[in-house]
């Protein structure tokens, strides 16, 4: 059992922690992360489950919102690339929807050109309303980016700002609608439907939830403007990278290690006591990145906190949708029957149609195992040949699904079957050669062994807290702390709990800044 102080003291070195302790770290501060795991990550790991060799991202694999972070991009990057984070990007074909009903499927490339041209073979007019939604983003970039990355403001803030104008007020309205309510309100053609209806419920937004339309003017454009890269080696590239700059400015990353209280003295957070005794005091602040139920249920002593908060705490919901994921070691990269432009696309989203989604959607509100669903998709080998022996390669597709069952089973007993039953089979009506001439190794991801892997994908969910609009922006988590303080004087809060929410977006650079700014260091100009 030992004592040692740090300047700051933070629970969680999945990615939020990591990049909030990176911040600190170069404006000076001593900085001691700790982790459960025997690994840092979070959320961004790679490890070999198939067949030694094949590296697979297990859980977060898009590194989108990461390269709109310009804390992230200007300061925290450069010193990352010297400890051996190189990103790879995808610079022309982004995203393939194959289309197995006869037409030629949509293919999303960084050219907007050639994306709209590839929209056109299924809808003129989609395509220029495609077109229109790019060029609208373009009026509102700066303010998506700095909203994104900074404390929210009050819901009122933007409605505000658009009520008055008849132009405003039309955009509030869009705005307002449900996912599939949008889609049918701007574009005519079923397949496309299903694509944008597709690329809006990535984050496990339902279809019918009011409020999500606005995330069409973002999600969709921004593609085009930032690209899609992924660190060359797999996703825990940047949380390792990471890792290494904090120890390198003397910090310590602590692995293999479960805090077992967060000590508050006289209401204010002092430090943290780990399940081997030993303490780690912080003479500044600390920070958890771990999920809030985790935080204050079972790491403060409720004592500290009103129950008001506490009533707070236990309402925040998860949600009821996890995966079904498949990895795969491959002899051959997926050939889709869509030809040679699709199968160049390492990522592609597989979706039918807008019945397929609904009815999707249908059974996971009914605790049933999708019997139709819609696949996510990545070969990453084909962007980066390093994460497989020479000539081979990897690929991750999965599925949303309901994290209970109506008929009381379990996804643990279920999964491997329902991944080479109902998954792998859909697959293989776009892509026929992933079959098992040239399967190599298979590994299934599903609830349980998702809450096995990190205590904060509570319920088999990974993005920190389900988007509905009651915890979002303002209210998220909790409404009266979305500027990432807790009630407890100096204990900060970071991670997809917070806002943005999830993805790998490093977003805990957000709350260094408003520490830096509470603790004097530096103004926070947000």
């Amino acid at each position: 059992m030992s004592e040692s102080t740090f300047d700051i003291v933070i629970a969680g070195a999945g990615v939020n922690g990591l990049a909030c302790g990176a911040v600190l770290a170069q404006e000076g501060l001593k900085v001691a992360v700790v982790e459960r795991n025997p690994w840092v990550g979070g959320g961004a790991v790679t490890r070999e489950v198939t067949l030694p060799g094949f590296r697979h991202d297990l859980f977060g694999s898009s590194h989108v919102w990461v390269h709109i972070n310009r804390d992230f991009k200007e300061s925290l990057e450069p010193e990352l690339a010297k400890h051996g984070l190189k990103y790879l990007y995808q610079t022309d074909h982004i995203t393939g929807h194959p289309d197995k009903n006869g037409g030629p499927g949509i293919v999303i490339y960084k050219s907007i050109d050639k994306t709209c041209e590839s929209i056109s073979h299924y809808s003129q007019k989609d395509a220029e309303r495609y077109r229109a939604i790019y060029d609208d983003f373009h009026l509102i970039r700066d303010g998506v980016v700095k909203n994104f990355f900074s404390p929210p403001q009050p819901p009122s803030t933007m409605a505000r700002a658009m009520e008055t104008s008849h132009e405003g007020l039309a955009r509030l309205q869009e705005f307002s609608l449900s996912a599939r309510a949008w889609v049918d309100y701007n574009f005519e053609n079923d397949f496309i439907k299903a694509v944008m209806l597709n690329w809006a419920l990535a984050p496990q937004i339902l279809p019918d939830q009011e409020g999500a339309g606005q995330s069409f003017y973002v999600m969709i454009p921004s593609i085009h403007d930032f690209g899609q890269a992924i660190p060359e080696g797999g996703s825990q590239m940047l949380p390792e990278s990471m890792r290494a700059f904090i120890e390198s400015r003397g910090g310590l990353v602590r692995t293999g290690v479960t805090v077992e209280e967060i000590l508050v003295e006289d209401g204010t957070a002092r430090g943290l006591r780990l399940d081997n005794g030993d303490v780690l005091k912080a003479s500044r602040a600390m920070v958890s990145a771990l999920d809030p139920k985790q935080t204050f249920e079972q790491l403060v002593d409720t004592r500290h906190l009103q129950d008001e908060f506490l009533s707070k705490v236990r309402r925040f919901s998860f949600g009821r949708v996890t995966i079904c994921r498949l990895h795969l070691a491959l002899e051959e990269p997926p050939a889709y029957t869509n030809g040679e432009d699709m199968s160049r696309c390492a990522f592609h989203r597989i979706v039918d149609s807008s019945q397929q989604m609904i009815k999707f959607y249908g059974e996971i509100a009914m605790g049933v195992p999708p019997t139709d669903p819609f696949l996510w998709s990545a070969c990453w080998t084909l962007v980066d040949p390093s994460r497989a022996p020479a000539g081979k390669h990897t690929l991750i597709f999965d599925t949303f699904v309901p994290n209970w069952l109506a008929d009381g089973r379990r996804w643990e007993d279920i999964g491997e079957d329902y991944a080479r039953t109902v998954l792998l089979p859909k697959l293989q009506q776009y892509a026929p050669n992933i079959n098992d001439r040239t399967i190599l190794g298979m590994y299934v991801e599903t609830k349980e062994s998702l809450e096995a892997a990190n205590r904060s994908f509570v319920e088999g969910t990974t993005n920190g807290g389900e988007r509905i609009a009651a915890q979002l922006g303002y209210f998220r988590p909790f409404p009266g702390y979305a500027h990432y303080r807790s009630p407890i004087k100096n204990l900060y809060m970071t991670g997809p709990h917070c806002h943005p929410g999830g993805g790998i977006s490093a977003m805990g650079t957000i709350t260094a800044r408003v520490m830096l700014d509470d603790l004097g260091l530096r103004a926070a100009e947000f």
